[in-house]
């Protein structure tokens, strides 16, 4: 994962412009979390979290945009900019890390993230369950003018 792979996934997400869609996606390693994110007109509108059995509860949060795909490739920026800190991942430098980046070869969302820190339980994955587009409310096409 470099960088560039990230800016390029980011730039075929902006080229698709998919502004209305639903994300469930998922956590593991340290902490575990799943999520259904509801998204219209590029704003997340709804969390819930999804407990291991299967029930449901809506989350408020102070910042819902990090739920969202903007949300995903914020977190997985971050994680990469980590490696050039004081102590990346809370160990010292020059500790080995691998960073792993699956985009959606079409849309560029971020399909799954995998960091694993050597020799420490630090290992983190994230992973995008479902992904489906809705139409867009703003981008009705206009109807066929009529044949005469």
């Amino acid at each position: 994962m470099t960088k560039e792979s990230i800016r390029a996934a980011r730039a075929r997400w902006d080229k698709a412009d998919v502004r209305d869609y639903d994300l469930e996606w998922a956590s593991s390693g340290l902490s575990r979390s799943h999520y259904v994110v509801s998204v219209r007109n590029g704003r997340v509108r709804s969390i819930e979290s999804i407990a291991a059995d299967g029930r449901r509860h809506e989350v408020t949060s102070p910042e819902p945009k990090f739920y969202g795909v903007d949300g995903l490739f914020m977190i997985i920026a971050d994680e990469l900019a980590q490696l050039d800190g004081v102590a990346p991942f809370g160990k010292p430098k020059g500790t080995k890390a691998v960073l792993r980046f699956t985009p959606d070869p079409v849309l560029g969302y971020p399909r799954s993230y995998r960091r694993d820190v050597l020799g420490s339980p630090m290992a983190l994955a994230i992973d995008v369950l479902r992904f489906t587009p809705s139409p867009s409310p703003t981008r009705v096409s206009p109807a066929p003018a009529p044949s005469s």
